[in-house]
């Protein structure tokens, strides 16, 4: 009777109504010194084309749903981020290429299930280097997904984890990109 009990109070707990989540960005990419920039001057500028904030959506049955969005600007963070990781990397903060970083899509989506809950993610980026005539020199896509199971639901810590993991995957990757590197530092 007691473990009927426990096993109750569980599914009530877990069946509450949820409020909107904010989740905190965390990104910390760990980029070493180099050289490899050669002191060549990026203008980045980041543009967040999404039609809106919101981040992803967990849904807890057919009728609850909730969002998840952050305090903080997308494209603002993640400027900051990647200008910081450029100059790691030997470039400076300059006019003679540009870096154009266009966030295309974001979408984060988490569902509570009996035992196994699921969460799935995906991000597509593009990036355009231009030279200081506005011609473009490189216009390249990069795009990465998640999927993950999860006991009844994701938590609160494990949404903003996932999404966190998406966007730190899709920047490194733009980061590591040889030939966008190279068109840079020309």
């Amino acid at each position: 009777m007691k473990n009927l009990f426990i096993f109750a109070a569980f599914l009530t707990l877990v069946s509450c109504a949820h409020p909107d989540q904010k989740i905190k960005f965390d990104l910390n990419l760990n980029e070493q010194k180099s050289n490899i920039g050669k002191g060549a001057g990026i203008d980045l500028v980041l543009i967040d084309e999404r039609s809106d904030d919101i981040l992803g959506v967990k849904e807890f049955s057919a009728e609850e749903k909730i969002k998840i969005s952050s305090d903080k600007n997308l494209a603002e963070f993640l400027q900051k981020k990647i200008s910081e990781n450029l100059q790691q990397k030997g470039f400076k903060i300059g006019f003679s290429k540009t870096l154009e970083i266009h966030i295309v899509n974001l979408e984060y989506s988490a569902k509570r299930k009996f035992f196994i809950g699921e969460s799935a993610g995906k991000i597509a980026v593009t990036a355009v280097v231009t030279n200081n005539k506005n011609q473009s020199i490189l216009t390249k896509k990069f795009g990465s997904s998640l999927d993950s199971k999860h006991f009844i639901a994701p938590l609160e810590s494990t949404d903003a984890a996932s999404i966190n993991d998406l966007l730190k995957e899709i920047i490194t990757n733009i980061l590591e990109d040889a030939e966008l590197l190279k068109k840079l530092a020309e």
